[in-house]
């Protein structure tokens, strides 16, 4: 019986779920207003990546190119930043009052500045507040995909590669 490969559609969807799980704890925590929280989701984020590469290989019994094992992850990120970007859309829907939250500690950080100006934060926010779920989007497609890039590329370095052209298969 041949060993069952993981797709990079399902691991990218365990971690996505590993994600929005770990994103639901921090609301009903109200630990999402707090800036170190946001380094749990990028930890659990890049530990998934790097796990579904090494996996990747130790199914294929280390058959792999460093480019095959990149190539897998960084398929896995993709998923990962469709989901979470799913995700994201409708959690402004589910959850209103976090938007609400997020810009009142974002004006707060605004006015702490020296030399903020009142003014300029409220036409600031007024402009955030129109273009927040556009600014959410862009923002975890650039992060994820940079640090989804970096991750696969640490996680196809990680396992031992030990390719076999299909002609060394035929002889044994």
């Amino acid at each position: 019986m041949e060993k069952k490969i993981t797709t990079p559609v399902i691991a990218g969807i365990v971690i996505s779920l590993i994600l929005i799980v770990e994103s639901i704890i921090m609301y009903f925590t109200g630990l999402y207003l707090q800036s170190w929280a946001q380094y749990i989701g990028l930890a659990f984020f890049i530990a998934g990546v790097i796990w579904a590469v090494i996996n990747n290989a130790k199914e294929k019994n280390n058959n792999v190119t460093f480019g095959q094992l990149f190539g897998f992850g960084f398929k896995v990120v993709a998923v990962i930043t469709c989901l979470m970007i799913l995700y994201a859309v409708l959690s402004n829907f589910i959850f209103p009052d976090a938007k609400q939250k997020i810009m009142e500690m974002a004006r707060e950080k605004a006015l702490a500045k020296p030399g903020a100006d009142a003014d300029q934060v409220d036409k600031g926010m007024e402009f955030f507040s129109k273009n927040y779920t556009l600014f959410i989007v862009l923002g975890l497609v650039f992060w994820y995909l940079l640090v989804g890039a970096i991750s696969s590329l640490v996680g196809a370095a990680v396992p031992k590669k030990n390719p076999q052209s299909s002609l060394e298969n035929q002889f044994k």
